[in-house]
């Protein structure tokens, strides 16, 4: 950490306990907070980073709610390539929160990524929901993916349905172990909050 320049120039207390590494201090932006973490996340060895940093903005870089809402709407329009309207800001003593829809899961990543080098930043909180269709041929396409990977071409016999972070898997498949890796991959995806598993396994 202290050779990156990009990282927090505070002092950090650094805990680890069986892989598990914990964060713990102050830091005066919320991009090196970020830069922290990932830096941990890197070292080899490491099983899991818990983050108990607290962001304290300085007076030279404190913005007011109506300035950052400003600066982030500029942001995703001009950096994220994101369609105007389609995401709402709200801002709360520096805290962010971005409401709204996309059409892709890199659309969301994108726009909180966008945000993190802003002035007067202290978190962000995305509640950005990406559109229940492309969610399905993500998850399809992840699905397709691990059975090839398994051997197991079987993924023209599943049908994917999402609504409202809920994935419904339905089809026939040959053996159990096709089941298993289609679920597995249908619950990696990050947008999945809750998986109904219909396959059947015929014999």
């Amino acid at each position: 950490m202290r050779r990156d320049p990009s990282l927090c120039t505070e002092p950090v207390c650094v805990d680890v306990r069986d892989g598990n590494v914990t964060l713990r201090g102050t830091v005066s932006r919320y991009a090196a907070m970020i830069a922290t973490c990932a830096a941990a996340e890197a070292v080899p060895g490491v099983c899991g980073v818990t983050s108990d940093l607290t962001v304290q903005i300085p007076g030279p870089l404190r913005r007011t709610d109506d300035e950052i809402r400003d600066a982030a709407l500029a942001a995703l329009k001009w950096k994220a390539c994101l369609p105007p309207g389609s995401v709402n800001v709200c801002v709360r003593d520096g805290s962010v929160t971005l409401l709204g829809q996309v059409d892709w899961s890199y659309q969301k990543r994108l726009a909180e990524q966008v945000l993190e080098p802003l002035d007067g930043l202290t978190s962000i909180c995305n509640k950005l929901c990406v559109s229940d269709r492309q969610v399905e041929m993500e998850v399809l396409r992840r699905i397709r993916t691990a059975l090839q990977v398994a051997a197991q071409a079987q993924a023209d016999a599943i049908e994917v349905e999402v609504r409202d972070g809920t994935v419904y898997l339905r089809g026939r498949l040959p053996c159990i172990s096709g089941r298993a890796v289609a679920c597995s991959a249908a619950r990696g995806h990050p947008e999945v909050r809750r998986l109904c598993d219909e396959l059947h396994v015929t014999t």
